[in-house]
């Protein structure tokens, strides 16, 4: 009987940041001695995307064509890391029957995306210990973690995004073939960018020269996300969510009239970061829409601006920002095989309370952190029970072929919801 757990120590926030030191434990309990090459820690970054469409094919022996439905996706490892904590990549040793305790510390890069899920796909963070035999099945557990990734609009290095921009359309209405005068639209945005809090006045000028009513004007703030597949065809498929909606009085004939619109963005509004990711896409878009009457088409003005959660000309909080509240939670005293050989030169849990506690202290965390309240926000991403699992490992099939599986595992511990565990 044997049982492979990862823990972590400084999850406390519920979150990570790029640059983040991971602060854990990889746990071993086995009731015999264990042959193995090595015990590993694999840390990865993945994006995945999946859904299901139909295709045309011809029945073999006849020439009907008829359609199936099939399942495409697209996998991309964005990034991975790994740290051997006992043995080697070669060569075998062996563990005694007993609890074996492995710390580690692992820093997540700089430069990544935050963690996302929608209805096609996901990105996600995961750390995978594996306990590597030879000619046997590997024990295997692994825990999948929240990054939030802010979005500083610096390094874009596009200071005139800060500069006024004017944009203009118009439209002449014709009604029984006679043309009437033109309908004239003119934007003014003071500046492309947008960050959460911030209020940007736009600037409409409606010209209605027309005999026709503008029944009313309005401006949407949309955000457009794409999501693509390569296997074994290659999709896409594209989500919009309307994040803001304005709407004001129309114009009447011959009439003219300067709107402005407040646009703010919310505190809450989900920001996907996809920095290095190849399958999931994001842009925004602006549209000013003269509604008219009708049959008559309206006359729309489209802008992209940037969005992000830093403003050009603003640094990211150094420190600074408390942590949340930290939530506890009760975690049962688990049990344990017996000591074996050599048990007792590893540490031992304590009677009663968290393991972890003979541990250091979690840390606060790093700089780049939110705060409370402005980013990650509810929407953003589900918490990791309900991200779906990405397989991008598969076991070593021709070791593997005629040995039984691993034995069972032993009761699992009443743990934290963090700490979701496959066991073997």
């Amino acid at each position: 009987m044997a049982q492979c757990k990862v823990w972590l120590d400084n999850y406390n926030t519920g979150q990570y940041f790029p640059g983040s030191q991971i602060q854990g434990k990889v746990v071993l309990n086995f009731t015999s001695e264990t042959k193995c090459r090595s015990v590993k820690l694999r840390l990865f970054g993945l994006e995945h995307t999946e859904w299901t469409t139909t295709e045309e094919y011809t029945e073999p022996g006849s020439n009907e064509r008829r359609t199936r439905d099939i399942t495409i996706e697209g996998n991309n490892e964005i990034f991975s890391t790994e740290l051997i904590l006992y043995g080697a990549q070669t060569g075998t040793t062996t563990l005694s029957a007993g609890q074996h305790i492995y710390p580690f510390n692992l820093n997540l890069p700089i430069e990544i995306p935050a963690s996302y899920n929608n209805e096609y796909g996901s990105v996600l963070f995961k750390l995978i210990s594996i306990v590597d035999r030879p000619m046997a099945f590997d024990y295997k557990d692994e825990v999948i973690f929240l990054v939030a990734s802010l979005i500083d609009l610096n390094h874009l290095r596009k200071p005139e995004l800060l500069e006024s921009t004017s944009y203009s359309d118009d439209k002449t209405v014709c009604c029984l073939c006679c043309a009437q005068g033109p309908i004239t639209m003119d934007v003014t945005l003071p500046k492309r960018t947008l960050v959460p809090e911030e209020t940007v006045n736009v600037s409409v000028r409606m010209s209605n020269l027309s005999n026709t009513n503008i029944e009313g004007v309005e401006l949407k703030l949309k955000q457009v996300i794409n999501c693509s597949v390569t296997t074994p065809q290659r999709d896409s498929k594209t989500i919009n969510n309307t994040i803001i909606h304005l709407k004001e009085v129309g114009l009447g004939a011959h009439g003219e009239n300067t709107y402005v619109f407040p646009v703010k963005l919310p505190s809450n509004s989900p920001i996907p970061n996809f920095t290095l990711c190849q399958l999931f896409k994001v842009h925004y878009k602006y549209t000013v829409t003269a509604v008219l009457p009708g049959v008559h088409s309206n006359l729309e003005v489209e802008m992209y601006p940037e969005i992000g959660n830093i403003e050009i000309g603003h640094q990211a909080p150094f420190g600074g920002y408390q942590p949340p509240p930290v939530t506890t939670y009760p975690v049962a005293q688990p049990s344990y095989p017996p000591a074996g050989p050599g048990y007792q030169q590893y540490p031992q849990y304590p009677q009663g309370g968290n393991p972890s506690q003979n541990y250091q202290d979690p840390a606060l965390p790093p700089y780049g952190a939110p705060p409370p309240g402005v980013y990650p926000s509810a929407g953003a991403f589900p918490p990791p029970a309900t991200m779906p699992s990405f397989t991008g490992y598969t076991p070593k099939a021709q070791e593997a072929a005629g040995y039984p599986s691993a034995p069972p595992a032993m009761p699992p511990a009443q743990l934290p919801p963090s700490y979701d565990s496959i066991e073997k």
